[in-house]
């Protein structure tokens, strides 16, 4: 299984890369698009797994126009919000019957707020004057949280963090990813990306934000995940499970890096 994992990794991680650093804005969102497409679907299988009954084409629509608009045309991804709201609300006016209009409207909107809402602020990241460099910071630290997290743990995690969320996971492990998260960021900001324009207060803030987000947003996958009955959230990428199985972290710590960037006065 490990090997499968490197080998996927191997195979991704350089498209990925390849696409931030040479693409530009719009190759990045394209990307984005790509991801989100998939990760809604696997969230719209959880939800429909768990008895709820999103509505598909709605919240891809919006979801779709929302990341495309967020960081070019602000207003119109608050029109595509807005416009998600009330199609949703509009379902059970115009079909037979009301049993689980409330389920099934909440259930779209969360599908619309847990990716393409969460992803947009990549966007938000790629489009800053230094936004490369940030997302490298970001991917490379979140990367690396992921795979201090998944050895430390299995050198000597014996405590488990949350064995009804997710029986892999130990105290030792989360100990490990943290402390990478809360350096990688500095160490990165000043040896290799000093453009980024962090500084000691924005790289310390970016790792602790991200160590935290990396941790809950795996966690709340996690739970997604139990309710529903099922592993992984897909297939397409091999020894990892789906794209939210990948990305679960990326969509909870898009914030909070965004935020770190606001508050130490690199967005503005």
């Amino acid at each position: 299984m490990l090997a499968v994992r490197i080998l996927t990794a191997a195979l991704w991680v350089p498209v990925h890369l390849v696409i931030l650093i040479w693409g530009r804005p719009y190759h990045f969102l394209i990307y984005l698009e790509a991801i989100a497409l998939v990760a809604l679907v696997e969230t719209f299988q959880l939800l429909e797994a768990g008895g709820r009954r999103p509505h598909r084409l709605a919240a891809v629509a919006a979801g779709v126009v929302f990341l495309a608009a967020v960081a070019y045309r602000p207003a119109m991804s608050l029109w595509a919000a807005a416009a998600l709201v009330v199609a949703v609300l509009l379902v059970p006016v115009f079909r037979r019957g009301t049993a689980g209009a409330l389920a099934d409207a909440g259930a779209t909107l969360f599908a619309f707020a847990y990716v393409p809402a969460l992803l947009a602020f990549l966007m938000l990241v790629r489009v800053l004057p230094a936004g490369v460099e940030l997302l490298l910071i970001f991917f490379i630290t979140i990367w690396a949280v992921d795979v201090a997290a998944y050895f430390v743990g299995r050198a000597v995690g014996r405590r488990r963090l949350a064995p009804n969320i997710s029986p892999g996971k130990t105290v030792a492990g989360a100990v490990g990813g943290a402390v990478v998260g809360l350096v990688m960021p500095l160490a990165l900001a000043k040896l290799f990306f000093a453009g980024a324009g962090l500084g000691w207060l924005g790289a310390l803030a970016a790792g602790a934000a991200l160590a935290a987000g990396d941790l809950v947003g795996d966690l709340a996958e996690s739970a997604l995940k139990r309710d529903a009955g099922v592993k992984d959230s897909g297939g397409v990428l091999p020894g990892h499970g789906g794209v939210l199985d990948r990305f679960d972290a990326v969509l909870f710590c898009a914030p909070l890096f965004f935020g770190v960037l606001v508050l130490v006065g690199r967005v503005g």
